[in-house]
């Protein structure tokens, strides 16, 4: 435990220095004096990638990213194309202060490329994002915004930013990148993840058309649901087809200028939709393995033909795109994993609580009946599905733990002697033990103390803990009421099932003593008609359209208030009885 202290605090001591190297770098960024050493900027980075520190990784990204444009001359592009994966780790690993100086440094950048406009809105956006304490930079930073602001007054006054983009008109590329960057790090559905990037790229590139393959190496296709400009479709067909399957296997970008004298070019797809393709820019998109999993196919540049800009500026969406498709497929696969385990988890708790029916057929249903009434009070209260998920595992396992009690005691006709009493007990504290000894993910972690806690009394006086009031967890509440309602609505091996009004009287008479009276109220709130349906789940009986109409307008407080009445009965309260009576007393349970 120690060594393991320890290596945290050196984890954690190594990630302080590099922050502290970065930053006083980035200072005198911020002064432009002179250029900073790549060296050690690019030693941090690596250090960064080995610590999985990715905010920091973003941070020494951003600045080896400028630092190669301001004074090594690196290409424009090259450049957009590294803060744009500094952008999105940054928004990955949720750090404003990555995102400062992201954005802050991109805005210098366009400041150099006379994009005043973009330049101002980028750090006007760096200084606003707020970081923690002890670390600012708006000083500096509102500096060099007034000195921009002063340099180019009048060219900003004569550039009004546009208010929408002409169909025609090339979007900025350092725009066009924030959009798919922004948008991807927070998408992982992965149709709306190929709509908004194949979107942003048409119009980022001023095209007609695009749309993004992705390969599925099982079965060695292509296939994407984005086809802009066409009908929404999925389309398929074998990786090694096509201009697009050519790139997918291949690895090579191919820019066509003109479609039609390309042997490539497979004219029969224009011959069957009566679209006409002139130009195609079609590219591979990599991960970070630099493995290929799509492909982009760019058709029909609306201003002539696609140029080596345009193919960088695709490169430099590519690459962040590609690590979001990929992310957002483990995604997806992940979900998929996490919903067969939780269909396992079911199918095993179903297991184990038929388990308990084998042992005792008078009782069979009874966790069944229990879990229906427990869903129907949390409906009531409003709780979420994870809540609601939790207190139905607990109530299908509540009674688990009397696979460790006696046949003869647990089947036994006739009253309990106080020794057989004592021992039945017993299976409260067996649950917990059983339940708590399953591994179960971290939202199930409370089902063993709920479903253990059903026998505790609101004054203190239940078992096995012995707990009172709210220190019983309010899914150990619930299944209180609905347990012994269920109980004492069943037939039993030494009794019959109570009436239904001497059954409701049972709970009012165990308000603040044996029951939460705020449980009571809301389980007494419930319509008949879904009273009814739990009563009669294990047993085929439909009930009647017209019955259930009358059924669901009253609560089972509504009942109770009317069978007390012993004269004065209105002729519709007469009929309630009647059809409850009917379908209460049906089976012989």
């Amino acid at each position: 435990m120690i060594k393991h202290f320890e290596n945290v605090q050196n984890v954690e001591q190594e990630q302080k220095e590099i922050q502290d190297f970065l930053l006083k770098t980035f200072d005198s960024v911020l002064d432009d004096t002179k250029a900073p050493k790549l060296t050690k900027i690019e030693q941090c980075h690596k250090k960064a990638i080995s610590l999985k520190a990715f905010d920091l990784v973003s941070i020494s990204m951003s600045l080896m990213g400028y630092i190669g444009y301001r004074w090594n001359q690196e290409r424009y592009y090259k450049t957009l194309n590294i803060l744009n994966d500094a952008h999105y780790l940054a928004n990955s690993s949720n750090s404003l202060l990555a995102k400062k100086i992201n954005m802050y440094l991109m805005g210098q950048i366009e400041f150099l490329e006379q994009n005043y406009i973009q330049s101002l809105e980028l750090m006007e956006a760096a200084i606003h994002i707020k970081v923690p304490e002890g670390i600012s930079f708006d000083e500096k930073m509102a500096e060099t915004k007034t000195r921009i602001e002063k340099m180019n007054k009048q060219k900003v006054i004569t550039q009004a930013p546009p208010t929408f983009i002409p169909e025609n008109t090339q979007e900025d590329p350092l725009i066009a990148l924030l959009k798919v960057g922004r948008t991807i790090a927070v998408e992982t559905n992965i149709d709306t993840l190929l709509t908004i990037i194949a979107q942003e790229i048409k119009q980022a590139l001023n095209a007609d058309r695009c749309t993004v393959f992705l390969l599925d190496e099982e079965k060695h296709e292509l296939w994407s649901k984005v086809a802009l400009g066409l009908e929404m479709q999925e389309i398929r067909f074998a990786s090694n087809l096509g201009l697009a399957g050519h790139v997918a296997t291949s690895g090579e970008t191919i820019n066509i200028k003109d479609a039609y004298t390309d042997k490539r070019f497979n004219k029969e797809i224009d011959m069957q939709t009566g679209y006409t393709t002139k130009t195609i820019l079609c590219m591979p998109i990599r991960n970070l393995s630099h493995q290929i999993v799509g492909v982009f196919q760019v058709l029909n540049k609306k201003n002539g033909e696609f140029t080596q800009k345009d193919e960088d500026l695709l490169i430099a969406i590519g690459s962040s795109a590609g690590i979001a498709l990929e992310n957002a497929n483990l995604f997806n696969k992940q979900k998929i994993l996490i919903e067969e385990q939780k269909q396992l988890f079911s199918s095993f708790i179903d297991t184990l609580s038929a388990s308990i029916d084998a042992r005792d057929k008078i009782t069979s249903g009874h966790s069944k009946r229990v879990t229906m009434y427990a869903s129907l009070i949390c409906d009531e209260l409003g709780m979420d599905n994870k809540e609601k998920e939790v207190i139905k595992h607990a109530s299908l396992l509540h009674d688990i733990g009397k696979i460790g009690i006696k046949d003869s005691i647990l089947q036994k006709e006739g009253k309990l002697t106080p020794e057989e009493y004592d021992h039945i007990k017993l299976h409260a504290n067996m649950t917990h033990d059983i339940l708590g000894k399953i591994y179960v993910s971290k939202e199930f972690k409370d089902v063993a103390q709920i479903a253990s806690s059903h026998h505790e009394r609101y004054d203190g006086n239940g078992y096995f803990q012995g707990l009172k009031g709210e220190e019983i967890p309010l899914g150990g509440r619930i299944l209180a009421v609905c347990d012994v309602f269920d109980a004492i609505t069943s037939k039993r091996h030494y009794r019959s099932k109570m009436k239904i009004q001497d059954a409701i009287q049972v709970l009012l008479d165990g308000v603040n003593s044996h029951f939460d009276k705020k449980i009571v109220d809301v389980f007494l709130s419930i319509t008949c008609d879904k009273i009814i349906n739990v009563l009669t789940c294990d047993f085929n009986l439909e009930i009647i359209q017209n019955d259930k109409l009358l059924l669901e307008k009253y609560r089972l407080a509504d009942l109770y208030a009317i069978l007390q009445k012993t004269e004065n009965f209105e002729s519709q309260e007469e009929i309630l009885i009647q059809i409850f009576d009917k379908y209460y007393n049906s089976n012989q349970n």
